[in-house]
C-alpha cells in the first residue's frame, strides 16, 4: 500500500512538474523541441520549394534573391507562374525558441538544421506550376507588408495551384513578365494550403511507422531540453549582448 502510495505520489510530482515546466515555457516564449521523428522522415523524402529566378539586388548590406512574375488574366481569373524546385526534405532535429523580440539582441533562437535559404535553393531545377488566383486573393497577395506571416483566416489558403498540364492559356492576356521582390509570392506560397505533394521514395514510405512512433519519444525529450535551453540562454545572452 505505503509504495502504490510513493509511485502515485511520485507520479503526482512529476505531473506538477511538467506542467509547471509548460507555463513557464509559454510565459517566457522560451523552449527546446527535440524532433527525431522529422529527422527519420526526412530520409528519402523530397519537399517543394519556391526557386528565385531572378539576379539577387543587395539592399542594407543583405542580398534579396528576386522572383520572376508573369502573370496572365482570364476571365474572372489570374494565373500566376510558380517557379519550384524539390529539395531533400530538412525537418528540423532541434529547435530553441529564445522568447519575444529576438531580433533586438543576440540569441540562440533558430533550428538545427537551419532552413533553405535561397542561395542554396537555386542549385536545384526548376519546374512549374500556376497558381490560379480570385481578384479578391490576386489584391491580397500584393497586400503592402514585407512580413511573410502564416494567417489561417487569409483568403489565399484556398489558392488552386495547378500542373502545368492543368492549366489553358489560350485567350488568356499577360499582364506582367518582370522580375520584382520576393513577399507577394512567398506570402501567397506560405498561406495556400494546396502546395505540391512532396515526393517520397519506397523506403521513406516504410520508415514512416518508425517516424509516427519517434514523435511520441520527443515529446520527454522536449522536456528534459527545455529547462537546460534556460540554462544555456541564461548564460549566453549576458556574454553577447
Amino acid at each position: 500500500m505505503n509504495r502504490c502510495y510513493k509511485n502515485a505520489c511520485s507520479m503526482a510530482c512529476l505531473i506538477l512538474s511538467f506542467l509547471v515546466e509548460g507555463c513557464i515555457s509559454l510565459h517566457l516564449g522560451r523552449a527546446t523541441f527535440i524532433d527525431t521523428g522529422g529527422a527519420i522522415a526526412n530520409i528519402g523524402q523530397k519537399q517543394a520549394k519556391l526557386r528565385p529566378e531572378g539576379q539577387p539586388v543587395t539592399k542594407g548590406g543583405v542580398d534579396i534573391f528576386q522572383f520572376r512574375y508573369r502573370i496572365w488574366k482570364k476571365g474572372d481569373s489570374y494565373i500566376l507562374q510558380l517557379p519550384v524546385c524539390y529539395v531533400p526534405a530538412r525537418y528540423p532535429v532541434l529547435v530553441h525558441l529564445a522568447g519575444s523580440y529576438t531580433w533586438r539582441k543576440k540569441t540562440l533562437d533558430g533550428q538545427y538544421p537551419e532552413r533553405y535559404r535561397d542561395a542554396e535553393v537555386v542549385q536545384y531545377p526548376v519546374e512549374y506550376f500556376y497558381a490560379e488566383l480570385t481578384e479578391v486573393q490576386y489584391k491580397q497577395m500584393w497586400t503592402e507588408d514585407k512580413r511573410i506571416k502564416q494567417d489561417k483566416q487569409s483568403v489565399l489558403r484556398d489558392v488552386r495551384i495547378l500542373t502545368p498540364a492543368e492549366v489553358d492559356l489560350s485567350n488568356a492576356v499577360l499582364l506582367s513578365d518582370r522580375c520584382r521582390e520576393p513577399y507577394p509570392i512567398y506570402r501567397l506560397w506560405n498561406n495556400c494550403e494546396n502546395l505540391p505533394s512532396p515526393r517520397r521514395t519506397w523506403y521513406n514510405r516504410c520508415l514512416m511507422p518508425l517516424s509516427w512512433a519517434a514523435e511520441a519519444v520527443d515529446i520527454p525529450l522536449s522536456i528534459i531540453a527545455t529547462p537546460i535551453g534556460w540554462v544555456v540562454d541564461a548564460i549566453y545572452e549576458p556574454l553577447n549582448n
